[in-house]
């Protein structure tokens, strides 16, 4: 009965109404040209190409015109545009070979080496295993800007970067059979870590790195993850000068109140991790692959009962710049504010 009801209710909304050319004017004309207004291509000034500030209207519009382009539709139209281009598929076959396996197997061994110099890294405890249910997580995950400013607990920052990044397992490069060489210097197996994402080849191109303020038994500052190690890198420790500088740059809005965050996680995209192997289309493979990230982050935080919520307003050079990364081979391409 109650099916049938909501059915007659459909009916009514979606019935037929008849009105003059005058009421169609005065009420319906006005959301009706806004829509055509925004969807109509009509080209507008021969000068769009000299313009010093170009409104995304005046782009869209003017396309039939101007060679002018927003950078994304620049990069999809020069994407892989047909079966024939081969840069993609020689990038591919060209990562079959011993050294580019052996490289990847052996990519831990600056990890670890960064590891041993002990006043300059901290080893994180194990992880604590979220128990809320996949169901139960994905339905409950909110963006949640508004934060105590309470410490929260070294293991609970553990536990969502290794949820976030962190490595389960082993991956052996060697095809069963397959006779590779053996040195004194790399060993004969030939085995890399998987992680908690996805990545393209296996390449993990992201780097995490992560503003830290009101921790438990940690110093404010800014750390980089090392997940093969479970660790966390000193890049800069702050002082109040440091804290005016970081208030400054993140300004992202009154009702995110900075003072109250306990951590700010960068998302640093390395160019020539996987470019070499996948040219342009790297750049894609990495945007997915800080979106995994990010989820895996989001649904770690809500088993937590834990705030956090993704920043997209954010002023990129200036925050490479506080993070001590270049803009050129490294760049911030998104960033996840937490707290409490």
């Amino acid at each position: 009965m109650a099916s049938e009801k909501m059915g007659e209710k459909d009916k009514e909304k979606n019935k037929k109404v008849k009105m003059s050319i005058q009421e169609f004017q005065q009420r319906e004309m006005g959301p009706i040209w806004e829509i055509f207004d925004f969807a109509a291509n009509i080209p507008v000034s021969i000068y769009t190409e000299s313009t010093a500030v170009k409104l995304p209207e005046m782009c869209y519009r003017g396309a039939l015109i101007s060679e002018n382009r927003f950078f994304s539709e620049e990069y999809l139209l020069n994407s892989k545009r047909c079966s024939i281009d081969m840069a993609l598929p020689l990038g591919v076959f060209s990562y079959a070979s011993l050294a580019t396996r052996g490289s990847l197997s052996f990519r831990h061994f600056l990890e670890e080496e960064e590891h041993d110099q002990e006043d300059n890294t901290i080893e994180l405890p194990d992880y604590m295993k979220v128990k809320t249910s996949l169901d139960v997580l994905v339905r409950s995950r909110r963006s949640i800007r508004e934060m105590t400013g309470r410490r929260i607990k070294l293991e609970e920052l553990s536990t969502i970067l290794f949820y976030a990044n962190g490595t389960t397992g082993d991956f052996n490069h060697a095809p069963e059979g397959a006779e590779f060489a053996v040195t004194e210097s790399l060993g004969s197996r030939y085995v890399s870590k998987v992680r908690t994402a996805p990545s393209g080849g296996g390449l993990y191109p992201i780097y995490l790195y992560v503003v830290i303020q009101n921790v438990e038994k940690l110093e404010d500052g800014i750390y980089k993850y090392m997940p093969l190690t479970h660790s966390l890198k000193k890049v800069k420790l702050f002082d109040e000068r440091d804290k005016g500088e970081l208030y400054t740059i993140a300004n992202w809005g009154r009702n995110i109140e900075l003072p109250k965050l306990n951590m700010i996680i960068f998302y640093v995209y390395n160019l020539y991790e996987n470019s070499r192997k996948y040219v342009d289309m790297g750049l894609t493979f990495g945007l997915i692959e800080a979106g995994e990230i990010s989820q895996n982050i989001h649904l770690a935080c809500t088993g937590l009962n834990l705030a956090s919520c993704d920043i997209g307003g954010y002023d990129k050079v200036p925050c490479e710049k506080l993070i001590g990364v270049d803009g050129l081979t490294k760049h911030i391409i998104h960033l996840t504010v937490i707290g409490e």
